[in-house]
């Protein structure tokens, strides 16, 4: 008996993680115009950039995971006397959670011996894998399945999310905010710089300058993190990686952390919500007696 983890494709991590550790991906569809495809198997982010730049009147979408899918891989691990735990993208922010919620409570009747929870991350991308990575180290370490969902809901509760926005006339094509806001505020090189709070998206403060705006970031951060220094980093990047360099560099001076997670890029998903010249930075604001600063 082991335990599976398993998550959606807007958790994004990087190779080394892919490559050392198993767990499973949901991938999650999109659609442009009428045609629908898979995250991470059949759409790239350059195919969303390109979609929203040459179509004015139309905005990708992302969707739920199909439950008859959930249902299938839930199955399949339970059927083969393993336990599982699902980390979810936000409860706010999509019903995946609330779907996968109502399938584990059929799965428990049908299989009392197996353990089976979904664990809401309140957070996406980086943020998101940054709890993957601590229950997956933690079950390496042979702690047992109820202690690392405690550790990975109590994760959840502590992640810190922010987004620095490049394109602000990209928020108001998703409906974040008004086309006249948006407008005035690219006549004004405004950069907002969103973050969660409970599992939504928010306007934290909006910047003039993009110089201005990474130092206010960076500020910020050095604020809510506080004294829980001896952590991983997480970041994401949408074709911005010059931003991502002189964020490592900028932590790894003023706060001493050593350990980041950085995927490759943006995934299709993500580039549907952040649009292209963005940076994310993640962290926790408490951590737990087991934390693992272990990478990877």
């Amino acid at each position: 008996m082991t335990i599976k983890f398993i998550v959606d494709s807007m958790c994004e991590t990087n190779s080394d993680i892919l490559s050392r550790y198993d767990f499973d991906i949901m991938n999650i569809p999109i659609t442009l115009d009428d045609k629908t495809y898979s995250d991470g198997i059949d759409i790239t982010p350059q195919m969303v950039i390109d979609f929203v730049e040459n179509n004015k009147k139309s905005f990708p979408k992302t969707a739920q995971i199909m439950p008859t899918d959930m249902m299938n891989l839930f199955e399949k691990h339970l059927k083969n006397g393993d336990d599982v735990i699902y980390l979810a993208f936000s409860s706010k922010l999509s019903g995946t959670y609330q779907t996968a919620s109502l399938l584990i409570r059929d799965f428990r009747g049908k299989y009392p011996d197996r353990k089976i929870t979904v664990v809401d991350s309140l957070s996406a991308t980086t943020g998101q894998a940054l709890i993957l990575y601590q229950g997956l180290k933690l079950n390496k370490l042979k702690r047992p399945y109820d202690e690392i969902v405690e550790t990975m809901t109590f994760l959840a509760q502590h992640a810190q999310i922010f987004f620095l926005v490049g394109d602000i006339k990209w928020l108001a094509q998703g409906g974040r905010i008004s086309k006249n806001a948006a407008m005035i505020g690219d006549m004004l090189k405004i950069v907002p710089i969103l973050y969660f709070t409970e599992g939504e998206i928010h306007v934290y403060e909006k910047i003039r300058g993009e110089k201005k705006a990474l130092k206010r970031l960076f500020a910020i951060i050095e604020e809510k993190i506080g004294s829980h220094r001896k952590q991983i980093m997480g970041m994401v990047q949408s074709t911005a990686p010059g931003l991502q360099d002189k964020a490592m560099k900028h932590f790894e001076k003023e706060l001493g952390i050593k350990n980041f997670m950085t995927p490759v890029g943006a995934g299709a998903a993500l580039t549907v919500h952040i649009g292209k010249n963005c940076l994310g930075i993640m962290f926790f604001d408490a951590l737990p007696d087991n934390y693992v600063n272990v990478i990877p």
